[in-house]
C-alpha cells in the first residue's frame, strides 16, 4: 500500500469535485456473455460462482483506479483486493459473509474458498475485513435475471470500496449472459474505467476458457 501525493495526482481535480458529492455513488448494470465457462467449471470441478469471483478480483486488480483507498483521511492505493461474499452453505437460508485472500490461481481460489466456507462457524465473521479496505463486496441473485440493483450504503462518501451483483444466467440463443452491475465511488472511479473493467472481464473470460 502507499498514499498518494494528492498535489501531484492526476485526478485531483476530479476528486475535489466529487469529494462535495453527498453521495458520490453509482452503478452501471450490464450482462456479461459467460459462454462456455459452466461447461470448463464442470470440466474442472471447480464452483462457477467462484471462477466469476476469482476473474472479478483479477480484473479489478488490473486497474488502479479500483485499487483507490480513504484511510485516516488519506488517499492511498492498494497493490491487490480480497473478495468479501455473501454465499449460503447447503441446506441454509441464511447467507454467511465469506471473505478470502484472493490467489492467482484459479484452481487453488477455488479449494481456498470451499475449505473457508466449510470451517465457517458464523454468519458474520468480520476478522477478516478489520483494520483494511482493500476488499470487494460481492452478493449474487441467481434466483433473478436482474436488470438494475441497488447496494447497501454507509454513506460514508469517502468509502471506495466496489459493490458487485450478478443474477440467473440467461440463454440467448447459443450464448449465456450473466447480468451483472457493478457500484463504485465517483471519487476514484470514473465512467471510463468501469467501461475498461468490462472490457477486461470479457478478455479474462476468453482467457480461461483457452486453459
Amino acid at each position: 500500500m502507499k498514499e498518494i501525493n494528492l498535489n501531484e495526482w492526476d485526478r485531483k481535480e476530479h476528486f475535489s469535485f466529487f469529494s462535495k458529492s453527498d453521495l458520490p455513488f453509482y452503478n452501471v448494470s450490464f450482462n456479461v456473455d459467460i459462454t462456455g465457462l459452466k461447461e470448463f467449471s464442470k470440466r474442472e470441478d471447480i464452483s462457477i460462482n467462484n471462477v466469476i469471483i476469482y476473474l472479478t478480483i483479477r480484473t479489478l486488480c488490473q486497474i488502479k483506479n479500483f485499487l483507490y483507498r480513504m484511510e485516516n483521511g488519506k488517499v492511498v492505493e492498494y497493490e491487490s483486493l480480497d473478495p468479501s461474499f455473501a454465499c449460503l452453505k447447503n441446506g441454509e437460508e441464511l447467507f454467511r459473509l465469506i471473505t478470502v485472500e484472493y490467489i492467482d490461481n484459479v484452481w487453488e481460489f477455488d479449494k481456498r474458498v470451499k475449505q473457508t466456507i466449510l470451517k465457517s462457524t458464523s454468519y458474520f465473521d468480520l476478522s477478516m475485513l478489520m483494520h483494511r479496505s482493500n476488499f470487494v463486496f460481492i452478493s449474487t441473485l441467481p434466483w433473478i435475471p436482474f436488470t438494475g440493483i441497488d447496494h447497501t450504503l454507509s454513506l460514508k462518501k469517502e468509502d471506495a470500496i466496489p459493490r458487485i451483483s450478478w443474477g440467473k444466467f440467461v440463454k440467448d440463443g447459443e450464448k449465456v449472459n450473466l447480468p451483472y452491475n457493478i457500484q463504485v465511488n465517483h471519487m476514484f472511479v470514473d465512467g471510463f474505467h468501469v467501461g475498461k473493467f468490462y472490457e477486461k472481464l470479457n478478455e479474462e473470460i476468453s482467457e480461461i476458457l483457452k486453459l
